[in-house]
């Protein structure tokens, strides 16, 4: 597995990046982590608090606002917000690079997401205040042709067409399905 993480690497390192002007928005950065359980690549996500001011219940990956007084860069905003999140230490994550950015409507965050591997097995230690639960999902099973759907769904009166990933009972739709599309193109490349 390790020649495939190496490969993801350079693609993500080579590869023509979309990256976003902040303007408006507020700078965020997540870490979409990647594990291999049983031979299998999965997508680590969590379910965000139903107490949380933004994307309560949410599928979400672990993230946050990136802080120039504590963070060196945004890369360093993903690992300390999994670590806050989920207990997912620095030192055992492997950052393979950055997706492309995304920004959010509603809350206005523009989210670099960083691709990192995690060990596996590994005792998450969510923070109740900010996560319900911990889960992960199979690469294959995000592959499969009818794993992703679209609906119309109305906000405020409006319908308006989502794609989303019902897996187990969550949804994972918004900016974590777009990371996630992002996530399968790019791996798509690697083989």
């Amino acid at each position: 597995m390790t020649d495939r993480w190496t490969q993801l690497a350079n693609v993500l390192s080579t590869r023509p990046r979309r990256p976003l002007a902040a303007g408006e928005a507020t700078a965020a950065a997540v870490l979409v982590p990647l594990q291999v359980v049983d031979g299998a690549i999965h997508v680590v996500y969590t379910r965000r608090a139903q107490a949380m001011p933004t994307h309560a219940g949410q599928v979400a990956f672990p993230g946050g606002v990136c802080d120039p007084t504590r963070d060196a860069d945004a890369a360093a905003t993903a690992l300390r917000e999994a670590y806050e999140e989920i207990g997912l230490a620095p030192h055992d994550v492997r950052v393979l690079g950055a997706l492309d950015d995304i920004s959010t409507v509603s809350s206005r965050f523009l989210i670099t997401p960083f691709v990192g591997v995690a060990p596996h097995p590994y005792t998450w230690v969510p923070n109740p205040r900010e996560v319900d639960t911990v889960f992960s999902v199979a690469l294959e099973r995000l592959r499969a042709p009818d794993a992703e759907r679209r609906e119309l769904w109305n906000f405020d009166g409006t319908a308006v067409p989502i794609d989303f990933f019902p897996i187990d009972g969550q949804m994972i739709w918004g900016a974590t399905h777009r990371i996630t599309r992002n996530l399968l193109d790019v791996l798509r490349e690697v083989g």
